[in-house]
């Protein structure tokens, strides 16, 4: 990996995430979500807010503990009843116990506004109102029973008026439920973490198609001093919300901030480093000796598939590779040892398809051999780049299975020379997805995604028209 390249990638990663948060939330907003009601979690919720105006005593009291409870309690039910009135309009799935709730709403289109609906929007709803109405008549009982009353939050201010990021009392009192109770995301899952995960995706698909070159690229910022421990890691690409103390919520945004702020820095810090053109002690730089022989069997396949020319394809020459001298140095003495090319055998691939009479797939060196290679290494990559391309409205990525079933078995030329690439996956249970089997469909077609990552794999590999299908 050149450091040309690292450049670009962390210029492109700086660039993304100065783009608008506003706009990144609005989508954000409508993927798939959860939100998540625990009536013991949601009054722990409310100790962070007692404690932070100073009164624990009264939090402690066992009669404030009952009345809290109780409000719990009969906020569970109202978001059960208001979750079972979801189900009129939209696709929801509930899951409730004793103690607590969980909603969740895929991704589903408004057809009237001709765009998703806002999951985050509708999963407030849930708990709004009545969330408002306790926490205003827990305000009542406070200044009734206890001659206290709870005020609005703010965050506290250093001598010169900048933010400290730790949320304190106001001499304001409180008048929605909003001041005590927000819609949080579950740790690791907040907008920014995401936005700045997928600011990463986009940054790495547009500039490295390779699973080999993106794994060698995390490494290689971490000897840039790019800390990556505060981007989200999952790829579930889904929101999971609660009823989070609001004090809790600004400071863990105020962190968030801080996270980013700190991540943009070692970016440019990492840029500067890079266009200084001195020497960074391991940093990944020239091939290894497997990266060499990839681009060697890269280069027999793509070379040996020119040979099927005819007036309808177009192929790009291509560049053989060139061994990289390597010289290991001890003391005043070095010794110096060039990688030596590996004999690969071409394949051939011929217009009409058949073999000549007689002759094996392994005759000579023929066909078999170098075409195994070309498959093993579009299977090589396959299961990560179809993981990476499934996401609504097509298959989602759950468990792995689909995505490490695709595999390809073949590469036959077409009559005009094109090669067709012949692939197979789990059809039991996905092949219900296909067009005329029992939930067909066009979006959730599994051949869909298995096309497309294929063609993405075979475009670095060769530049020929090429066909896929299901065997």
């Amino acid at each position: 990996m050149s450091r040309q390249s690292l450049i670009k990638f962390l210029t492109k990663l700086d660039k993304e995430l100065y783009r608008s948060s506003k706009t990144y939330r609005k989508a954000a907003d409508k993927r798939e979500m959860s939100f998540t009601f625990n009536a013991n979690r949601f009054v722990e919720a409310l100790r962070k807010e007692f404690k932070v105006r100073g009164l624990e005593k009264e939090f402690n009291s066992q009669e404030l503990q009952n009345f809290m409870h109780k409000g719990a309690g009969d906020i569970l039910k109202a978001c059960s009843t208001n979750a079972k009135l979801f189900k009129k309009t939209r696709g929801v799935l509930i899951r409730r116990n004793q103690h607590s709730l969980k909603v969740t709403l895929a991704v589903e289109k408004n057809f009237k506004q001709d765009q998703n609906y806002d999951n985050f929007d509708k999963l407030k709803k849930l708990y709004r109102n009545e969330v408002n109405t306790f926490v205003l008549e827990l305000n009542e009982h406070l200044k009734k029973n206890y001659s206290k009353r709870l005020n609005k939050t703010r965050e506290a201010r250093d001598q010169n008026n900048r933010g400290t990021g730790k949320m304190v009392e106001t001499d304001k009192e409180i008048k929605y439920g909003s001041d005590l109770i927000e819609g949080g995301h579950e740790e690791g899952q907040g907008i920014l973490e995401s936005r700045m995960a997928d600011a990463i995706d986009t940054a790495i698909n547009q500039n490295y198609t390779r699973q080999t070159t993106k794994d060698n690229l995390i490494p290689n910022l971490g000897v840039l001093d790019i800390d990556l421990d505060f981007v989200r890691d999952d790829k579930t690409d889904t929101h999971s919300i609660f009823a989070q103390s609001r004090v809790e919520n600004q400071e863990a945004g105020f962190k968030s901030g801080q996270e980013k702020a700190k991540f943009q820095r070692q970016i440019r810090d990492a840029l500067l480093k890079l266009q200084s053109k001195e020497p960074i002690q391991k940093l990944k730089g020239s091939d290894s000796i497997e990266e060499f022989k990839v681009k060697q069997v890269n280069y027999s396949v793509m070379t040996e598939l020119g040979k099927a020319r005819s007036k309808n394809v177009k192929v790009t020459k291509a560049k053989k590779p060139k061994a990289t001298k390597r010289t290991a140095t001890s003391g005043r003495k070095s010794k110096k040892s060039s990688v030596v090319n590996s004999a690969l055998p071409l394949a051939a691939v011929k217009r009409g398809g058949g073999r000549k009479s007689g002759t094996s797939a392994t005759a000579g060196g023929g066909s078999a051999i170098s075409l195994l290679r070309f498959i093993e290494l579009i299977n090589r990559e396959l299961p990560n780049t179809v993981a990476k391309n499934m996401g609504r409205p097509g298959l989602v990525y759950r468990t792995g299975r689909f995505a490490s079933s695709v595999k390809v078995t073949e590469v036959v030329p077409t009559t005009k020379g094109f090669p067709s690439v012949g692939y197979t996956y789990m059809k039991s249970p996905y092949q219900t997805f296909e067009p005329g089997f029992a939930q067909g469909s066009v979006d959730r077609d599994p051949r869909r995604v298995i096309d497309r990552s294929i063609r993405e794999i075979a475009a670095q590999l060769v530049t020929v028209r090429l066909y896929t299908r299901r065997v």
